[in-house]
């Protein structure tokens, strides 16, 4: 509810004084809402102090303060002017800027300007070491509050000191140091504390507080039976002005308990050209203390991070010597360095060196009156070269490449990288690999060695003369030798052998030595049923080639194996041992057929699936097995579907006008390859009932699909007619009638390409005979098909207009010839 009414209240105020800051945690404003206090602070030209200690007097606890303030720089560094442009001329968040008018270009270029200056200053302050420890909005630095009383605290007015008295008697004082420096108790009367240490209060005030209560300070100890203790309670605020180069300089309210690096933090730490390490701590007209900042954030030490007081003036100095470090250090970056502090110390602000830095010599570029210089610096001497301002030092990374490597690949059981002091020789190196791996060729090795030049060249050596007489054969190692030991394996060809035809996983197999014809069979995982009993083929590769001719007529060596009945092999198969490359072919039993399925659908008493029983079986079969035909058949739309391999040209082509076909043959078509379709064939049905045998009584294959529809009764009409329809048929009708009835031939029909497509698949079209033509008969279930030409394109208005101008044109050009040629 109090974050509801405080998005209330800044929604609604028009100044910034009409907002109530009592209530507000600014980490829980949004940044429209951190905005909206921005621009009414701009609108009263206040500057972010003033804009903050305003927020502060309306009741803007002091520990939100410094996050408001925080918040505000942030927008006003995304403005179009930063705090060195604006703010820092005129003292105010913004100055106005013109949107229009002639000076509206000149402010368009200071915006650029201003934009790439802000880019660059960004960037700088990113590498500058400590900055982003003021800069970062996810952590703060706030003096703490609940810590016990410090002994060296002093008190001031403002505070509150809280006296706890116990023993023989009970007493508890809460009492405000006023502004002459005193507190007041009851019967004793001001007590003066003001400058004095928790401590010295705390003797000043026994002592007093003893008047009333005799076992505090009795004059024999064992008397004392009184005990007290002062603690602080709400302790004062204090005014710290910082100066000089600071982000915001000004005048804060801290808390008593602040230190220097907490107005530090409160005035946004030093800008890009302040010093961190000469930051001056001046109380009245003396430097109590020099705060170096490297000191807390390098070694942790806060013995000069001294407590405040008020009317302290925190200075920060202009730096004196920057240098920036890349390269391989921890910390890269920009440091500021006094006094005659080396690059030895250089290298520990920044973290030291990572683990790839090359640090025998590093360089160092710096400035002279007019040019640059370089210097390397040798390892021994970083204490005692002494940087200057501008310097840039470079870590340099180590190279990437060893000083005593030798490297062994190939056929050892332990391949890799190795020390060359310690694998001196050939054989040495051999030996720490664990030795060469069985299928190691014996007969040559190579060794690959880098030259100076970093050309390489290659060493051969017999592995076998080497590991047989070591001492005689053996070859020094030099750094960054290869030693490659080949095996066997990689010496030839990949040997294979395959099996084909009727087993259960003919394959490609890998070749062992010993492999036998029963062995590939096996891991064939033995025969099919279809396999024959009489023969196993196994073709060899030629590898002798003629003497005198240099070629030979035979391609392979053929041998033969016969098997018995239980497909086993004879002892002369059976032991025979295969060489690489072998193929071995499994022929099929000759009369060995798998069941074959053709369909009959439709109008027959037993419709479905019937396996070919014979070679010799036809459609009149066909029939017979399925029940005879059905009182509602119609013989003469009877189609045979059959499938084949189709290009996809002709499946485009074809089509199936079969009514109600689709539904029953969909079995068929789900087992249909991808790159098959059925081609429809006509056939005479009437005939292949009435002379079972004869030419019209087709033989069925595989796959095929006898479809016999009900009685047909439509005509369909389609393709260069007015209106593409299905009409009744009528026996009276002609082929022309049927295509009236469609609304006649359109503009486009041609009419001499004009066919019929019947029920059962059969084709006709129209035919012309001297000047007379004629068309084919119709039969129900027909489809009469009229093609169509292109339609060509007419001429547009403006072609049109384009060629009578060309007309008109030549033809002028024409009379004037003829004019002056007759004058």
């Amino acid at each position: 509810m109090l974050l509801v009414c405080m998005a209330v209240s800044l929604a609604h105020a028009q100044n910034i004084s009409d907002i109530d800051f009592k209530n507000i945690r600014v980490d829980d404003l949004s940044d429209q809402q951190i905005q909206r206090i921005y621009e009414g602070a701009q609108a009263r030209n206040l500057s972010i102090d003033q804009a903050v200690q305003m927020a502060v007097a309306r009741g803007l606890p002091q520990s939100q303060a410094s996050k408001l303030k925080r918040r505000l720089q942030q927008v006003q560094s995304g403005g179009a002017l930063g705090t060195d442009s604006a703010a820092g001329v005129s003292g105010q968040l913004r100055s106005p800027i013109p949107t229009e008018g002639p000076d509206s270009t000149r402010f368009d270029s200071l915006y650029a300007q201003t934009d790439s200056l802000k880019w660059a200053r960004q960037q700088l302050k990113s590498k500058i070491f400590g900055y982003k420890l003021f800069t970062s909005d996810k952590v703060t630095f706030e003096p703490a509050l609940n810590i016990p009383t410090p002994e060296d605290y002093q008190l001031g007015p403002g505070d509150e000191i809280i006296i706890d008295i116990w023993g023989a008697a009970q007493m508890n004082y809460q009492l405000e140091v006023s502004p002459d420096g005193s507190v007041i108790i009851e019967n004793i009367g001001p007590i003066y504390v003001n400058g004095l240490t928790v401590e010295e209060a705390s003797n000043r005030l026994r002592s007093r507080l003893g008047d009333i209560y005799s076992g505090l300070n009795p004059a024999n100890s064992e008397n004392k039976d009184t005990y007290m203790q002062l603690s602080l309670g709400q302790v004062r605020s204090i005014k710290v002005t910082v100066l000089g180069e600071a982000t915001v300089p000004g005048t804060y309210t801290l808390s008593s308990l602040s230190t220097v690096f907490n107005a530090l933090y409160a005035a946004g730490g030093p800008t890009t050209t302040g010093s961190f390490r000469k930051i001056n701590v001046i109380r009245g007209e003396e430097t109590v203390a020099t705060f170096d900042l490297y000191d807390l954030l390098v070694y942790g030490n806060q013995s000069e991070n001294v407590r405040l007081r008020s009317q302290d003036i925190i200075q920060i100095q202009p730096y004196q010597n920057r240098i920036e470090i890349e390269g391989e250090v921890k910390r890269p970056g920009i440091y500021e360095l006094v006094g005659n502090e080396t690059l030895q110390d250089l290298i520990v602000y920044a973290g030291d060196f990572t683990d790839k830095a090359y640090t025998d010599r590093i360089k160092v570029v710096g400035n002279t009156p007019k040019q640059k210089r370089i210097t390397d610096v040798n390892k021994g001497y970083f204490d005692d070269y002494i940087l200057q301002n501008g310097d840039s030092v470079s870590v340099g990374k180590i190279l990437d490449r060893f000083t005593n490597k030798v490297e062994i690949e190939g056929a050892v059981f332990r391949p890799g990288d190795y020390a060359l002091n310690d694998t001196t020789s050939l054989y040495s190196l051999i030996q720490r690999a664990d030795g060469l791996m069985g299928d190691a060729f014996m007969n040559r090795g190579i060794i690959y060695r880098t030259r100076d030049d970093y050309t390489v060249e290659s060493i051969s050596f017999s592995v076998r003369d080497l590991m047989h007489n070591p001492g005689a054969h053996d070859i020094a190692l030099k750094k960054d030798d290869v030693v490659r030991i080949s095996s066997i394996f990689d010496m030839r060809e990949n040997f294979t052998v395959e099996i084909k035809g009727p087993v259960q996983s003919p394959d490609e197999y890998e070749y062992a030595y010993g492999m036998t014809l029963e062995d590939l069979i096996y891991m064939a995982e033995g025969f099919q049923q279809s396999a024959t009993p009489y023969r196993i083929e196994v073709a060899r590769r030629i590898r002798d080639v003629d003497e005198q001719t240099g070629q030979t007529s035979i391609i392979a060596d053929i041998q033969t194996f016969t098997v018995d009945e239980n497909l086993r092999l004879g002892e002369e198969g059976a032991n025979f041992e295969l060489q690489p490359f072998d193929q071995v072919y499994v022929r099929e039993l000759p009369n060995y057929e798998e069941q074959q399925e053709v369909y009959v659908v439709g109008e027959v008493k037993y419709p479905g699936k019937y396996a070919i029983s014979s070679r010799d079986d036809r459609l009149s079969d066909l029939i017979d097995r399925a029940g005879g035909l059905t009182p509602d058949a119609y013989t003469d739309g009877a189609t045979l579907f059959r499938k084949r391999e189709f290009t996809q040209q002709e499946s485009q082509q074809t089509t199936a006008n079969v009514e109600g076909a689709e539904g029953e043959l969909q079995p068929q078509q789900d087992r249909e390859e991808e790159n098959e379709t059925s081609a429809q064939i006509g056939i005479e049905l009437p005939e292949v009932i009435s002379n079972p045998g004869s030419k019209y009584d087709l033989l069925v294959e595989e796959g095929d699909s006898l479809f016999i529809p009900q009685q047909l009764e439509t005509v369909t009409v389609e393709g260069g007619v007015f209106y593409p329809t299905t009409v009744r048929y009528e026996g009276s009708r002609s082929f022309k009638d049927y295509i009236t009835a469609a609304g006649g031939f359109n503009d486009l029909a041609r009419k001499k390409r004009a066919y019929i497509i019947y029920a059962n698949g059969d084709v006709d079209r129209t035919k012309k005979v001297l000047f007379f033509k004629n068309y084919p008969s119709v039969e129900p279930g027909a489809t009469i098909v009229v093609p169509e030409e292109t339609p060509k394109e007419g001429m547009s208005p403006a072609e049109r207009v384009g060629i009578l101008s060309t007309i008109a044109s030549t033809m002028a050009v024409v009379a004037t010839t003829i004019i002056r040629l007759t004058n």
